[in-house]
């Protein structure tokens, strides 16, 4: 069985967010309504204006024309009065069509693209603000992406709404009004449906979002499924090895959890819609209305034929707002809870220590490790008392098996998390008393992981790098490609780079380019490389990132590197003890702990496990290439 990330626990605690109060669901509403107010406030006057105005003329068009024309007839009236009174109503008409095709045509899609796109701006600066911790938390990582995913149609569909309960609010005040007039007994027929509606539409609201978050972790299983099936990366281990059948056995398996989920609630949907729809609606507002209005117009002879029939298409339009109003609440209800995860996504706050000292990069003299502990939340302690140096210059590498915290230390290294216990220091000062954006300019990295992103091979190295922040002041255009040119042949790409007809400018791979290139493991490793030479910086670190290039390659870009860091100091991890040789220091890990320090060839007199590594490691070398060789 496959197994997710997305756990029982999860999904409890969205449970529990269902609970929300009324009141906080309605705030959030006005939370999302703020926005469009603050960001486009011509276009909420409009929006407003428009459907107020779009109702307030239905009222006119079909229900005082009714009543004023009957009249007009029952009286004896002139034709010339019936015509003043079209010619009225046609204009109220025409500026409606117009006003029409300029909001519905221009202004509000446009609208609609801006604030989606502030919203999701927001979104995205505020995961980029947050801690690296934060993604290794399962409910912040389902918060974050139920936001991206939610947060343009969320809009749209709040908006959509927000129109309809002007529309339908204004039909009701006006339908409201012309009842007082003529006959104020009326009002309660049509009313006393309105509790009905909202009780059951609240149920139905509410049942809709538990369908929902009932049938998220299947739909998560089921997304995964589709991204095997047609993302590349999958390709080839589904056409060489028979898992595809058993993919598709868990997706069939995913698939059957679907209907009893929908059955379930359905059927109670079906029967609460039912009776919500049939009591208020045909009992109270069709038949026993209707009787009274008779019994009043032909019995009591207290209403005009115009009256009673305007009254009663008025009965009808304000029944069919008071319908739709109350289904737009418990909508705004189930709104809320989306905005609610939207609002708590953006309320996170970083937990990294961050202060206000500021660093240059030619100040770097040396970072100091002292006695550092760290575990991942509430787990045990990945490292244990780590202590060591890199001075400015140095060129350090971190050794052991996989699982001993090589990488831990780097990512606390770059303060992409806080130490538990201990202090990590440059010149003498608390990493975290300097500022996050500061410190990080002391540092090009490149790990194992890394990405190579839909665009040129230019922005690929230059990673959004500022021309100032090469080092060199003021370059041009031309200074700028020499220095990614540069970059790229210090990191062995030279050669692939010259049989590019458009160089640095060539679209690497295919993703929105039919033209652009994808690179082997090898070629995309160089290009990730080439981002640590073109940074200005002091201090470069190397996470395994030559690990898809055979031992020899590896061992002369690391030669190459090395070389063209020469002032720099360079911290680099590597299982591959071939290249730990140029190295003026080695630390050697196990479990968590430092238990070798020294250079390669102290560590090789000493016979210790560092030894015993490189030895297995170089026969196991010896023993391939023999083989290769015949």
């Amino acid at each position: 069985m496959i197994t997710y990330a997305f756990t029982k626990a999860d999904w409890s605690s969205m449970e529990k967010e269902k609970h929300i109060t009324l009141g906080r669901s309605y705030a959030n509403i006005l939370f999302m309504l703020k926005i469009v107010v603050k960001k486009m406030p011509g276009f909420f006057i409009h929006f407003c204006l428009y459907h107020i105005y779009c109702s307030v003329e239905v009222f006119i068009e079909f229900t005082v024309t009714m009543k004023y024309l009957l009249d007009l007839i029952s009286r004896g009236g002139t034709f010339e009065e019936a015509f003043r009174f079209l010619m009225f109503i046609l204009f109220l008409v025409m500026l409606k069509l117009v006003w029409a095709a300029f909001m519905e045509n221009y202004l509000t899609p446009a609208a609609k693209e801006k604030l989606k796109m502030h919203l999701q701006t927001e979104l995205y600066e505020k995961a980029a603000s947050l801690d690296l911790e934060r993604y290794d938390n399962p409910k912040y990582y389902n918060e974050f992406v139920w936001s991206i995913h939610e947060a343009g149609s969320r809009m749209d569909m709040i908006l959509s709404d927000f129109a309809s309960l002007l529309a339908h609010f204004t039909r009701i005040v006006t339908n409201g009004i012309f009842f007082l007039a003529f006959d104020a007994l009326g009002i309660v027929f049509v009313l006393s449906g309105l509790c009905i509606n909202l009780f059951a539409n609240s149920r139905i609201g509410r049942l809709q979002f538990a369908r929902d978050a009932a049938l998220k972790p299947v739909e998560r299983k089921r997304s995964y499924f589709n991204r095997v099936f047609y993302l590349s990366d999958y390709a080839k281990e589904l056409r060489l090895n028979p898992l595809a059948d058993r993919l598709k056995e868990e997706f069939t398996e995913a698939n059957s959890q679907v209907y009893p989920i929908v059955t379930k609630y359905g059927r109670k949907q079906m029967v609460i819609g039912f009776l919500g729809d049939f009591l208020p609606n045909q009992i109270l507002s069709i038949i026993l209305y209707l009787g009274y209005l008779v019994y009043k117009t032909v019995v009591l002879k207290v209403l005009s034929y115009g009256s009673t029939m305007a009254l009663f298409n008025a009965a009808s339009s304000m029944e069919h707002s008071l319908r739709n109003l109350s289904q737009l609440f418990p909508k705004f209800e189930q709104h809320g809870l989306y905005v609610e995860k939207i609002r708590t996504f953006l309320s996170f706050e970083s937990n990294l220590t961050t202060g206000h000292e500021t660093i240059a990069p030619n100040d770097f003299r040396e970072l100091t490790i002292e006695n550092i502990s760290f575990a991942y939340g509430d787990d045990n302690d990945i490292l244990h008392n780590i202590s060591m140096s890199v001075k400015s210059g140095e060129k350090i590498a971190i050794v052991g098996y996989n699982g001993t915290g090589k990488s831990t230390l780097i990512k606390l290294l770059l303060h992409l998390y806080d130490v538990k216990s201990g202090a990590i220091k440059v010149n003498g000062t608390d990493i975290r008393e300097y500022d996050k954006d500061s410190y990080h300019q002391l540092f090009a990295s490149v790990f194992q992981d890394y990405k190579i992103f839909a665009a040129t091979i230019e922005d690929n190295v230059r990673m959004g790098t500022l021309p100032s922040e090469t080092g060199i002041c003021g370059c041009d255009l031309q200074q700028e490609e020499t220095i990614i040119r540069r970059a790229l042949t210090e990191s062995g790409f030279e050669q692939r780079l010259n049989s590019l007809p458009k160089g640095i400018h060539t679209q690497l791979t295919r993703e929105f380019d039919e033209e652009g290139v994808n690179l082997s493991g090898g070629e995309a490793q160089k290009v990730a490389i080439a981002r640590t030479f073109y940074k200005y910086c002091p201090v470069i670190i190397l996470d395994e990132p030559s690990s898809a290039l055979d031992p020899i390659s590896e061992y002369h870009l690391n030669e190459t590197m090395l070389k063209a860091a020469e002032h720099k100091a360079v911290i680099f991890i590597s299982h591959r003890l071939s290249s730990t040789v140029m190295a003026d220091r080695i630390y050697m890990l196990e479990k968590g702990r430092i238990i070798e320090c020294g250079s390669h060839k102290d560590l090789m007199e000493q016979n210790g496990k560092y030894a015993e590594m490189f030895r297995l490691q170089a026969e196991k070398y010896r023993q391939e290439q023999k083989r290769t060789h015949g």
